[in-house]
């Protein structure tokens, strides 16, 4: 499977929602489409470089973004990161207002927000990496929670 199918999945439900559960579906969708796209991106750059921990492999990977220089890797790092905190938001906080950078928002707020930022990583990794990801592409990963980046 391509990573971008099940970002653009995620697009596809955020445009056609008819429910809040759908709304938040959704932007975890977008959220992980797009971890395992910046993922085998990352990798295809840097194919040496060590295996993400399975514990920590999103926190790593924003990790491993912000360390490299240039203006895409660092809107990839800050946007996954933002990205990442609305899914986690969508998934655990229910009330019919949610918190985001000190500020209260709709779950339609939240989705709009989340096409924006999941737009930006999309053109940052681009910038990054050219050509999406392949079929079937997978990222390293070790299982011993202890892996560094």
């Amino acid at each position: 499977m391509r990573p971008l199918d099940i970002y653009e999945l995620g697009v596809k439900l955020a445009r056609s929602a008819s429910s809040e559960a759908e709304i938040r579906n959704a932007i975890g969708r977008m959220y992980y489409g797009l971890h395992h796209e910046a993922c085998c991106r990352y990798f295809r750059e840097h194919p040496n470089a060590r295996p993400l921990g399975r514990g920590s492999r999103h926190s790593q990977l924003i990790a491993r973004y912000q360390a490299l220089s240039g203006v895409s890797t660092g809107n990839i790092s800050r946007r996954l990161r933002q990205l990442a905190r609305l899914r986690a938001i969508s998934d655990y906080e229910l009330a019919d207002r949610v918190t985001f950078q000190n500020r209260r928002y709709t779950t339609v707020e939240l989705m709009a927000m989340s096409l924006r930022i999941a737009r930006g990583i999309v053109l940052a990794l681009e910038s990054f990496s050219p050509g999406e990801a392949p079929d079937g592409c997978n990222c390293p990963v070790v299982h011993d929670s202890r892996a560094r980046s």
